[in-house]
């Protein structure tokens, strides 16, 4: 039997080690996924959807608004309250329900 020059195996020839450029583009390419996911596990911790509270006795819209949007403009706050609630005004009473929209 005559053998090929090349072997007998020259069609199925696989590298035992993956080339360097190669490397580096799984390397970039795995840091790459690696920053997605956490950007999205940072961003996905944050609070984006509405929150509702029940208003207990002694409750303001300004306690409530300095409460909880910490580092806000109370004012703002209050006005985004009243119109996510349909307020006309500062008036609330104890055991309503609010909507608090996300800061």
């Amino acid at each position: 039997m005559i053998q090929d020059s090349l072997g007998p195996n020259r069609f199925s020839r696989r590298p035992d080690r993956l080339s360097r450029p190669t490397r580096l583009a799984l390397v970039v390419a795995t840091a790459a996924a690696g920053l997605v996911v956490v950007g999205g596990v940072a961003y996905a911790g944050s609070p984006s959807t509405n929150t509702r509270i029940v208003v207990q006795a002694g409750d303001t819209l300004w306690g409530i608004a300095a409460a909880h949007y910490p580092g806000t403009s109370i004012e703002q706050a209050i006005s985004d309250i009243e119109s996510a609630n349909r307020l006309n005004g500062a008036d609330i009473k104890p055991g309503e329900t609010l909507t608090l929209p996300a800061p």
